[in-house]
């Protein structure tokens, strides 16, 4: 697929997420967190090999981030401890977006007639939510496991609908390091705006503590540098990929 059909299709996925009158109303509200972009990077990515249809392709791309726009949505109700709660209003209609959003999802797959990527994908949000538990209540063991964990938090939906689209190894590692570098990219960003972060409470167990750094903001750059380390050893490694794939990941890891 050249340059420009690739930018298309990407356009086209985006669009049919975005002309959904609860995302619209969403967004104009400042309610709903928006569709990530890298995901669909990786999806399209992923499916662009296969023998569907480019509209069929669309679609299904489409579906599987109304799947990940709904557990990112959920994401938002508050956790105890969180600084900023959110209003009984607010959670209320951050509960119902992520509904529509699963109801979405189910509906596309199933006017599809795609009822085994369905089942993968469900398998997807199974793991995503047993990662999510096991982070929070830190039921890991080693601090290989706590990545491999956190790493599920985002990108176990992504893993399966690329192993169902019988993508190799390296290209479905190289995704879910590369969502987990975003995820403790954020947490930095946001320790550093408002000095509080959801994985403080892995420096104070005492997880990678054998560099014996101090503070958490060392502790998390730390993390970062490895990990960026491993995505570009994987880039390297991988299947050709597109051009835009290839840049996106490139700016990451400098960033």
């Amino acid at each position: 697929m050249t340059y420009q059909a690739k930018k298309a299709g990407l356009k086209e996925v985006e669009q049919l997420v975005h002309e959904q009158a609860v995302y619209q109303y969403l967004q104009e509200n400042n309610e709903g967190v928006q569709m990530d972009k890298d995901q669909m990077l990786f999806l399209h990515e992923a499916i662009s090999g296969s023998d569907l249809a480019d509209a069929s392709a669309y679609r299904v791309v489409s579906a599987t981030l109304y799947m990940i726009l709904a557990h990112d949505t959920h994401e938002k109700i508050d956790e105890p401890g969180d600084i900023v709660q959110l209003t009984r209003k607010e959670q209320e209609l951050t509960v119902l977006a992520g509904d529509f959003y699963s109801a979405l999802y189910y509906q596309t797959l199933a006017e599809l007639e795609m009822i085994p990527l369905l089942r993968a994908l469900q398998s997807g949000v199974q793991e995503t939510n047993t990662a999510k538990t096991n982070i929070y209540q830190l039921h890991v063991a080693t601090d290989e496991e706590y990545l491999t964990q956190l790493a599920l938090t985002n990108a176990a939906i992504f893993a399966k609908f690329a192993k169902y689209f019988m993508k190799d190894e390296t290209f479905i590692a190289l995704g879910c390091q590369f969502f987990l570098l975003k995820r403790l990219q954020m947490e930095l960003a946001t320790y550093r705006e408002i000095g509080a972060s959801r994985l403080k409470r892995a420096f104070e167990h005492g997880y990678f503590a054998k560099e014996a750094i101090t503070s958490f903001e060392s502790w998390l750059i730390a993390i970062i540098r490895d990990v960026k380390m491993e995505v570009k050893r994987l880039k390297n490694e991988s299947e050709p990929l597109s051009t835009i794939l290839e840049k996106r990941i490139t700016e990451i890891i400098n960033d």
